[in-house]
């Protein structure tokens, strides 16, 4: 207990450190400590290179996928100095001085529609700031947050979202939480990018679908939500504009299927979600969080954060994938 005081503490006076700071600094500092972050990392350099290879191939050389790797590391780093400081110097009253907000119509015709929205965003640019839509005049919103293994960290954190006055939902049994808020019209937000996975308590929560052209277990709380309750669902993105500026970027609703064949609608809707997610990648590869395995776990390719030519294992499964592919059956949804 101790020690998680004294980290608290290092972190508060870390926080406090960031104020005075100008932004060209921080981000100075950020490329700087991001890119040593790269090189002293050999394991997650290795899982990184694995990722640029599965969405680019051979669209990217050696060079482009190391400069690629190196400066996602340095933007990571550079995202989270930029948010410190603006959790300092951002109110309700200069907030837009900060960040952008385009797309706004989108999110307030899903609220005249009444049924709830569910924001579906993911580990991309600096994706936290999107709390700060909780300034706009919306209905009641909420959104699933982990809780943090310190018990300071975690009482600093939530007190930032009920000052927002939001609703902070844990992620096991986050779909049953939401679906009793959706009714009240509620706009929650969730993320959706990273693999399904859950706990031996709470079991797998996914679909097997196509991101960047392999099967992977994908997270289905948004189609099932839309599904259960008529919610809309309506993609969300921080991009980030220069130092200190952002823009979130809010779409326009997914068009969902939504026929007698519940399965394969819910299918058809979780892969919509993840092109969604292919495109802003393709767009703007530095924002995206590359350390997370995405791809674990998937017959074929178990040995992709471990091998040294990961390019020549993905073209040989997607090779044996498309000689399978007429034998394909429907994938069943937990």
């Amino acid at each position: 207990m101790m020690f998680d005081f004294l980290i608290y503490l290092t972190f508060r006076s870390f926080l406090m450190l960031v104020h005075f700071l100008p932004f060209r600094l921080l981000s100075y500092l950020g490329r700087q400590a991001g890119r040593a972050y790269y090189y002293m990392d050999r394991s997650r350099r290795r899982i990184i290179n694995a990722n640029i290879c599965v969405v680019f191939g051979r669209a990217l050389d050696e060079g482009g996928r190391k400069a690629l790797a190196r400066e996602s590391c340095e933007y990571l780093a550079t995202h989270i100095l930029e948010l410190l400081k603006l959790h300092t110097v951002a109110n309700l009253e200069n907030y837009r001085t900060f960040i952008e907000i385009t797309g706004l119509s989108h999110l307030m015709n899903s609220v005249q529609r009444g049924k709830g929205t569910v924001g579906v965003s993911g580990h991309f640019g600096n994706f936290v700031l999107i709390r700060y839509l909780c300034y706009l005049n919306i209905p009641p919103r909420g959104a699933v947050i982990r809780e943090l293994d310190n018990p300071y960290l975690e009482r600093f954190f939530r007190s930032i979202v009920k000052a927002h006055h939001a609703i902070t939902i844990r992620p096991d049994g986050a779909i049953q939480r939401m679906q009793a808020l959706l009714p009240f019209n509620t706009v929650l937000a969730t993320l959706a990018d990273q693999k399904a996975g859950g706990n031996p308590r709470v079991g797998r929560h996914g679909t097997v679908v196509d991101f960047f052209d392999i099967p992977s277990q994908t997270h289905v709380t948004a189609p099932v939500l839309a599904r259960r309750t008529g919610a809309s669902i309506v993609p969300v993105f921080v991009v980030r504009k220069s130092t200190g500026r952002y823009r979130i970027e809010i779409n326009e609703p997914l068009e969902l299927a939504h026929t007698s064949n519940e399965a394969r609608d819910l299918e058809t809707n979780t892969r919509n979600v993840n092109r969604i997610f292919e495109g802003y990648i393709r767009r703007y590869p530095h924002h995206w969080f590359w350390l997370h395995r995405r791809w674990k776990d998937i017959p074929g390719l178990e040995d992709l954060y471990s091998t040294h030519n990961p390019l020549e294992l993905i073209e040989g499964f997607k090779h044996d994938l498309q000689e399978t592919l007429p034998l394909k059956e429907e994938t069943p949804w937990i």
